[in-house]
C-alpha cells in the first residue's frame, strides 16, 4: 500500500475516487426515500435502484465507445455531464417530476459503466501492473469504509433539506472528481484499431471472443456469474434473516450491513497481500468458499451466529471482486479493455440482478433457511469449480497481455515528479 501512495497520480485519483464514492452511496440510498417521500409508494422508490442497473446493463456498448475513444478525456467529459445531469434533480419539488429522478438514474448507471471501463485502460499509466491487485482491495477498503457513514449523510441531507440539496450534493462530489482527474499527468492517446481495417462487427464483439477465449477469464467468468445469481438472494434474505430467524425489526438489517461493512474494510485491506500468495483465480475462490460457508452460518436462528456468518460474508466479497477483477485487468490488451470490461459486467451483473428478483419472488414461497443452504451450494460449487482449474493457479498463469504502445506505457508507469 506504501508502494501506491509513493505515486503522485495515484494519489490524487485516490482522493477524486474516494470523494464521488461518497456522493455515490449517499445518493443512491437517500433519492429512494425521496421518491418514496413524494409518492408514498414504495414500489416507486424500488424502481430507482432498478433504473441504475438498467443503466449499467449496456455496459457491452459503453465499452465499445471507451475503447475507440482518449481514455481520461472521454472519463472527464463523462463526469462533467453526469454533475449536469444529477444537478438537475434541483428542479424536482413534486409527484408530477418524479420521471426525471428515474431518468437521472438510469443515466448515473450508464454513466458508471462508462467511467469503471475509461478507468480499466488507464490504469497502466497511474501504476505498475504488479500492484493492481492492492489498489483494487485498497478500492474495496475504501467503498466499505465508506458505506458506513454514506447513508447517515444521505438520510440526513434529504432530512435537513430536502431532495434538490442532495442533488447539488452530489453534484458537487462529481466536480472534484473533474478537478482530480484534471491533475493527473499521464498521457492519453486514442486506442489504436486494428491494422486490418475497420470491421464494426468485428470489433463489436471482440470483447466477447477475447473474453470466452481466454481460458482463465472464462472459467472465472462463468464462475462468478453463477455465484453471483445466488450472492443475489441476500438483498432479501436479510430481512427475513432478522425478522423470521432472529423476531427483530426489519431496522436491524441495518446492524447486519454495519458488521458485512467493518469486515469487508478488513478483507479489501487484505486482498492485495492475499492476492500476491494465491494468485487473481485461487482469491476469488477462496472468496466463493468463505461466503458459502457464511450462507451456512446465518441459517442458524442465533443472533451470534448471524453475526459472525454476516462478518465472514462482508470479508468475502473484496476477495471475490479483487481476484476477478485483477484478472482481466491484467490479461486484456489495453486496446480492448473497455470492450471485456463491459461484457463481463454484463454477464455477471446481470445474473446478479436476476438474482435478486428470483430471491424476492422465492421469499415468500420458500422457508428462508433453504434459499441460505441454496446460495451455499451455488456458491461453493462455484468455488469447487475455479479450485479445481489448474489454469487458476498461479504459477500457470499467463503473462499479462501486451498493449500496443507497451514501450511508452511502461515508462507512464514510473512515479511522476510532484
Amino acid at each position: 500500500m506504501r508502494e501506491l501512495f509513493k505515486l503522485r497520480n495515484y494519489r490524487i485519483y485516490f482522493v477524486g475516487s474516494t470523494v464521488d464514492t461518497i456522493g455515490d452511496m449517499a445518493f443512491w440510498l437517500a433519492a429512494a426515500i425521496w421518491v418514496r417521500e413524494l409518492t408514498g409508494s414504495t414500489a416507486q422508490a424500488g424502481l430507482c435502484i432498478m433504473f441504475v442497473n438498467v443503466g449499467t446493463l449496456l455496459s457491452p456498448f459503453t465499452g465499445i465507445v471507451v475503447d475507440r475513444l482518449p481514455r481520461k478525456r472521454t472519463l472527464m467529459t463523462v463526469n462533467a455531464v453526469t454533475a449536469l445531469i444529477v444537478l438537475s434533480l434541483a428542479t424536482v419539488h413534486s409527484a408530477s417530476r418524479v420521471w426525471l429522478i428515474f431518468l437521472v438514474m438510469f443515466l448515473y448507471g450508464l454513466s458508471a459503466t462508462i467511467t469503471n471501463a475509461a478507468f480499466n485502460g488507464l490504469k497502466q499509466q497511474l501504476m505498475p501492473k504488479e500492484l493492481f491487485g492492492e489498489a483494487s482491495g485498497l478500492s474495496q477498503a475504501a467503498q466499505q469504509g465508506v458505506r458506513l457513514i454514506t447513508p447517515a449523510l444521505g438520510l440526513g441531507i434529504l432530512a435537513a433539506f430536502g431532495g434538490p440539496a442532495l442533488a447539488i450534493m452530489d453534484s458537487a462530489t462529481f466536480v472534484v472528481g473533474l478537478i482530480c482527474w484534471s491533475l493527473i499527468r499521464i498521457e492519453d492517446p486514442k486506442p489504436q484499431r486494428p491494422e486490418t481495417g475497420s470491421n464494426w462487427w468485428r470489433e463489436s464483439t471482440a470483447g466477447f471472443q477475447f473474453l470466452f477465449r481466454n481460458t482463465v477469464l472464462r472459467q472465472l467468468t462463468i464462475a462468478c456469474a453463477v455465484a453471483c445469481f445466488g450472492i443475489g438472494f441476500f438483498e432479501t434474505l436479510g430481512i427475513a434473516i432478522s425478522t423470521v430467524g432472529l423476531h427483530h425489526s426489519p431496522t436491524w438489517v441495518g446492524v447486519l450491513v454495519t458488521v458485512m461493512g467493518v469486515s469487508g474494510l478488513v478483507g479489501g485491506l487484505s486482498a492485495g497481500a492475499a492476492m500476491r500468495w494465491l494468485g487473481p483465480g485461487f482469491l476469488t475462490a477462496l472468496g466463493l468458499a468463505i461466503c458459502s460457508l457464511a450462507s451456512l452460518v446465518v441459517a442458524v436462528p442465533n443472533g451470534y451466529a448471524v453475526l459472525g456468518g454476516f462478518t465472514a460474508l462482508g470479508l468475502s466479497l473484496p476477495y471475490v471482486i479483487v481476484g476477478s477483477v485483477t484478472a482481466i485487468q491484467l490479461l486484456t490488451p489495453n486496446e480492448l479493455m473497455g470492450r471485456v470490461s463491459g461484457v463481463d459486467n454484463l454477464i455477471v451483473g446481470g445474473l446478479q440482478v436476476l438474482g435478486i428478483a428470483a430471491g424476492a419472488a422465492l421469499i415468500s414461497v420458500v422457508f428462508y433457511r433453504d434459499l441460505c443452504y441454496l446460495v451455499a451450494a451455488v456458491t461453493g460449487l462455484s468455488a469447487l469449480y475455479i479450485f479445481t482449474r489448474k489454469e487458476q493457479r498461479k504459477s500457470n498463469l499467463p503473462r499479462p497481455a501486451a498493449s500496443r504502445g507497451a514501450e511508452t506505457e511502461a515508462a507512464a508507469q514510473q512515479p511522476q515528479p510532484a
